[in-house]
């Protein structure tokens, strides 16, 4: 069963199930075997350093240690900044209501990329709420799956075909170049060299 999220506009809220969408729910998905000589399923397997011992899959594990060399539990852990200042957690989104009062430009929208795409759900969307997006509003949203300390960026939008999606990306960090500044690195002379340079006569050889 798809979980739900509950979403607050202007005081109304309503729930909407996610469902994920993939390239494989869009595409299919293609499985490829390989077997060895004799028609036997291969697996996958690792190369140890001595160059000799085979790990079968499954047999390597991260872990973590402490300047000692002493093992350290995953929940032991404490995230913190550059400057060694703890990072505080946010709650997972499934857990608390997320408010839609952040609304921003296609232009915002268009300068992240997105890397998750999740269809909502719902016979409960708020009326004033689809008034707004069917007007072409777009609305920013912290998002945490499990939560953490590092919400991704994700927005409620929708698309042509009236579906309403929860995109989640991640702001480009594009620098812009100007009209006048060359974006090789090449300087007028070197490229001159270069296109002299280029002219080959196929019929000398």
């Amino acid at each position: 069963m798809p979980r739900k999220l509950e979403f607050v506009f202007k005081g109304n809220s309503f729930h909407a199930a996610i469902h994920k969408v993939d390239r494989t729910k869009l595409y299919g998905s293609v499985d490829v075997e390989t077997l060895d000589a004799e028609g036997r399923k291969c697996g996958l397997a690792t190369l140890a350093g001595d160059g000799k011992t085979l790990i079968p899959y499954g047999g390597t594990a991260f872990g973590y240690v402490n300047d000692e060399g002493s093992w350290v539990d995953r929940g032991d852990l404490v995230a913190v900044d550059l400057e060694g200042n703890e990072l505080p957690e946010v709650e997972s989104s499934f857990s608390k209501p997320t408010e839609l009062s952040w609304r921003v430009s296609i232009e915002e929208f268009l300068d992240h990329s997105i890397r998750l795409c999740y269809a909502l759900e719902s016979e409960e969307f708020d009326p004033a709420f689809r008034k707004e997006i069917e007007d072409g509003g777009i609305f920013r949203v912290a998002f945490s799956y499990r939560g953490g300390v590092d919400p991704d960026t994700a927005f409620v939008l929708k698309g042509a075909d009236d579906t309403i999606w929860l995109l989640v990306g991640e702001e480009n960090e594009f620098q812009f170049i100007g009209l006048e500044q060359a974006g090789s690195g090449t300087s007028e002379a070197e490229e001159a060299e270069a296109e002299s340079g280029s002219d080959f006569d196929f019929e000398m050889m």
